[in-house]
């Protein structure tokens, strides 16, 4: 039946007929036209974020087994940092995050050291912010602990805002803050200072 109506058709008709399919395919391709362009942004803007996480991953993970820093202060004062493991900042290189830094400053047959459960190096400022059980032997008959101390490693020198205790011998001094001179012999205490004394048995 569709072929003898196909037959029936006069060439007018034809004409017409195809007319119509041409402007059907004329409003198609613009609407094909648009979706696909907006199927290929899809895809780019899709594609770009999945590559770009593993390349801002590795800008600001480079990371280090067993970091080891050491330099050498005009005054002939030698320092060396390490630790189990370290994370250079992408954001500032200078900036580098130490797992269990160990800082050792030798200054003559004197070593004073450093433990913390974690700790920043600024290589730019040359100091180390210690945080985390601060343990502090300024070889010099003393222990120190705090929860946080920043060291400059060029003079020795060390200061901390969030609590100090000295224990030498039987003597126990207990502080909000603190700073050391460069040697480490004399200890500035501010804020809450409090001590304790055992006579000798």
């Amino acid at each position: 039946m569709a072929m003898g109506a196909a037959n029936l058709m006069t060439p007018a008709d034809r004409r017409a007929h195809r007319l119509v399919q041409v402007r059907r395919l004329r409003r198609a391709l613009p609407i094909a036209a648009v979706a696909l362009l907006a199927i290929c942004l899809l895809q780019v803007v899709v594609n770009g974020f999945s590559g770009a996480a593993p390349e801002t991953a590795q800008a600001d993970a480079a990371k280090m087994l067993s970091p080891r820093f050491s330099g050498r202060a005009p005054d002939g004062r030698r320092f060396a940092i390490t630790g189990e493991s370290g994370v250079r900042s992408g954001a500032d290189p200078n900036q580098i995050d130490i797992a269990a830094p160990v800082l050792t400053l030798q200054d003559g047959e004197r070593t004073q050291r450093m433990t913390a459960l974690t700790g920043v190096y600024d290589e730019a400022a040359h100091t180390l912010r210690l945080v985390g059980e601060v343990m502090i032997d300024t070889g010099a008959q003393a222990q120190l602990s705090a929860r946080e101390a920043v060291v400059d490693t060029r003079t020795g020198a060390i200061s901390g805002q969030k609590g100090l205790t000295v224990q030498a011998g039987a003597r126990q001094v207990q502080a909000d803050s603190f700073t050391t001179d460069e040697d480490g012999d004399r200890i500035i205490l501010k804020g809450g200072v409090r001590g304790r004394l055992e006579a000798p048995r």
